[in-house]
């Protein structure tokens, strides 16, 4: 992926921001183009970070543990970051010392993350300016050594700003989202194949995981869910139900770039069997009014009228539905719902290159659950379903 360090600097400018520091695994990726290992894995702040100043002319420092140096090296070759590792109990060795045992000096004391993050703040002349850093994610203790380490600085909280800069795709970010909704569309339709009558869920979920991890590109979302019955009703991970006549198999799942972060979220709502007829009613109310929205989507379209164009729709027949939001902005997770959301207070305009979960739900508790949810990309004159293969109907 390609940095999108300039949109962050802009945006840093026109909230009167110096510069900022860069914690989370997510948006050290939408800087840099990459994220780290370990700190993707420990989800740590401080085992990778950046600092960098809103001024175009300043570089963005970065680091990383000294086991990792060498990737980070080649990963930011030629894009003007500054690297600069701190040391760790790796203790990694020269090819001299190992084979024609050079003498070595131990440090008196070795460099840590917090060394590097106050020099980095010291050379991007921020230690007594307006730093942006990400409170959503950061632990108090973090908090608090930043407070006192800088007691000069004003700290704003920027956990906002990204999501906002996230919320409209480039065009790579956009192939990403065509080749993970290509994958997830792909594993969806090999569901619908096997959902019948006395399928299980675990046999549902499985025929899915397995077919994502075919495509060797992408891995299948762990929240994934795929429910029958009265299961489909609350908030669960796949058990021990079984399809019966008459039941609805819903699913709600995705699919997620790993170290890339970015995911999908899509669902789907089958009745299989002999289904009552209210049953069928809703569904075919809730499929109607989420067709509706699509069609409706274009740029400069207030996203509260989105809203309104499902959710009037449903509510019409179903004097009792209530929904918060129908559907809401994906980018690089951990949570796979981000603003803006398409809800009645939400004004902003709908704007080329956004991907939005367009989703019209309706649960009834220890009966049945449906969701009706497609990923769709905001073109420059209407809109485009990703995942328009998986059938809505069996």
């Amino acid at each position: 992926m390609q940095p999108k360090e300039k949109r962050i600097k802009q945006l840093l400018q026109e909230n009167g921001l110096d510069g900022a520091i860069v914690s989370s695994p997510e948006n050290f990726h939408y800087v840099t183009g990459f994220g780290g290992h370990q700190h993707t894995v420990s989800r740590q702040p401080g085992f990778t970070l950046a600092v960098m100043r809103a001024d175009d002319k300043v570089p963005t420092h970065i680091t990383t543990m000294d086991f990792e140096a060498a990737t980070f090296r080649i990963k930011t070759a030629g894009l003007g970051f500054v690297l600069d590792p701190y040391d760790t109990w790796v203790g990694l060795k020269t090819w001299g010392e190992i084979a024609e045992g050079a003498p070595t000096v131990d440090k008196v004391r070795m460099e840590s993350s917090n060394d590097k993050l106050e020099a980095f703040v010291k050379a991007c002349d921020l230690a007594d300016k307006r730093i942006g850093i990400e409170m959503d994610y950061l632990p108090m203790n973090y908090y608090k050594m930043l407070t006192e380490k800088f007691p000069e600085a004003e700290f704003v909280n920027i956990s906002d700003l990204f999501v906002y800069a996230r919320s409209v795709k480039t065009p790579e970010e956009i192939q990403m989202f065509r080749d993970l909704c290509r994958v997830a569309d792909h594993g969806f339709t090999e569901v619908s194949k096997i959902a019948r009558v006395g399928v299980t869920e675990k046999e549902l979920v499985q025929c899915f995981r397995e077919d994502v991890i075919k495509s060797g590109f992408c891995a299948p979302s762990s929240w994934s869910m795929f429910s029958t019955g009265t299961s489909g009703s609350r908030l669960t991970i796949p058990g021990d139900g079984v399809a019966k006549d008459g039941d609805v198999i819903k699913f709600d799942a995705g699919v997620n770039a790993e170290f890339d972060f970015y995911t999908t979220d899509t669902s789907r709502a089958w009745i299989v069997g002999n289904g009552d007829p209210t049953l069928m009613k809703l569904k075919d109310r809730l499929y109607e009014g989420q067709r509706r929205m699509i069609a409706a989507a274009k740029p400069g379209l207030p996203i509260n009228e989105l809203y309104h164009t499902a959710y009037d729709y449903v509510k019409e027949m179903f004097p009792c539905y209530r929904r918060g939001h129908q559907g809401h902005s994906i980018s690089l997770g951990p949570a796979t719902a981000e603003a803006p959301y398409i809800n009645a207070a939400e004004t902003r305009l709908l704007e080329p290159g956004m991907v939005l979960a367009m989703e019209v739900p309706c649960y009834i508790d220890g009966v049945a659950g449906f969701n009706i949810e497609d990923m769709v990309l905001i073109t420059e004159d209407g809109c485009e379903v990703l995942t328009p293969n998986t059938p809505h109907y069996l």
